[in-house]
C-alpha cells in the first residue's frame, strides 16, 4: 500500500499559497512551488470551494 504524503510536508508547500484560494488556485500554486506529485495528487482530491488558511485545507482532505 502506498504511504499517503506527509501532512507536515504539505503544510510547507501551503504556508506559500495566497489565501483565500480556491481548489484550482491552491493545486495551481503548490505546482508553481515545486511540490511533488504525490502531493499535487492529494490536493485533486480536495472538494471544491473557496479555502481560508492552509489548516482548512489539510481539514478537508478525505482520509484514507
Amino acid at each position: 500500500m502506498a504511504s499517503l504524503p506527509d501532512r507536515a510536508e504539505l503544510l510547507r508547500f501551503l504556508c506559500h499559497v495566497r489565501f483565500p484560494a480556491t481548489k484550482q488556485e491552491i493545486h495551481q500554486q503548490c505546482e508553481a512551488l515545486g511540490a511533488p506529485a504525490a502531493h499535487l495528487a492529494r490536493l485533486r482530491t480536495l472538494p471544491e470551494g473557496t479555502y481560508v488558511e492552509p489548516d482548512t485545507v489539510l481539514q478537508a482532505l478525505p482520509h484514507p
